[in-house]
């Protein structure tokens, strides 16, 4: 599934899409769907996404101050739909049983990260229910060849852009054209692109 254009890879090098740099261009957004998705530990696929979390208690706390954080099981969050907490985990079906924190919380959308800075859990269970990815382009194709790119990010187009470029460096039409792309900067670039959206963080709380 495509993050991004070939034909604005393809227009950027000079060439024409239906060259032998345009189906490489191609086959490398492809790949660069699953090595994204691995890299960035999600999937890319819209869903609705229920998880589950135990909290027996903040991790961060300092006198009256605390901080709860929690790593959802995706990230690229597009709707947070509601985080409730609840003393049992079979009860969040029951208005009478839980209490909504959404507006408590500070969402990071990217990499699916919610953050707490005003609920003391003490043996709590807590569901978020939120929706993550983006939906199929149905004009790609049947079936759909594309995301809907007006929802892909900027940044994970162009982190997908620069898996392409550096793929085909050594294109022999490239060669050719005497062409020569900087790959070093580019995996550069790519790197610390992805260095900030990384799902890392080792003090949050885990879905069950």
């Amino acid at each position: 599934m495509l993050l991004t254009t070939v034909a604005q890879i393809v227009h950027q090098l000079g060439f024409d899409p239906m060259t032998d740099v345009g189906f490489a261009v191609q086959t490398t957004l492809d790949a660069a769907d699953a090595m994204l998705s691995s890299m960035l530990n999600t999937e890319f696929e819209q869903a609705t996404v229920v998880d589950t979390f135990y909290v027996k208690e903040p991790k961060g706390q300092d006198g009256s101050s605390v901080e709860s954080e929690f790593r959802l099981s995706r990230g690229l969050v597009s709707s947070l739909t509601s985080v409730l907490v609840a003393s049992q985990p079979n009860v969040f079906n029951v208005p009478a049983s839980v209490v909504d924190i959404t507006a408590n919380v500070i969402l990071d959308a990217d990499r699916g990260i919610i953050r707490d800075f005003q609920t003391r859990y003490r043996r709590q269970f807590v569901q978020v229910t939120y929706v993550s990815g983006f939906d199929t382009d149905p004009t790609s194709g049947t079936p759909p060849t594309s995301y809907l790119l007006s929802e892909v990010p900027d940044w994970l187009q162009n982190a997908a852009r620069l898996m392409a470029l550096i793929a085909v460096a050594d294109n022999a039409a490239l060669s050719e054209a005497q062409l020569k792309l900087d790959v070093k900067t580019m995996g550069f670039q790519l790197a610390a692109l992805l260095a900030r959206k990384l799902r890392y963080a080792p003090s949050a709380f885990l879905p069950l």
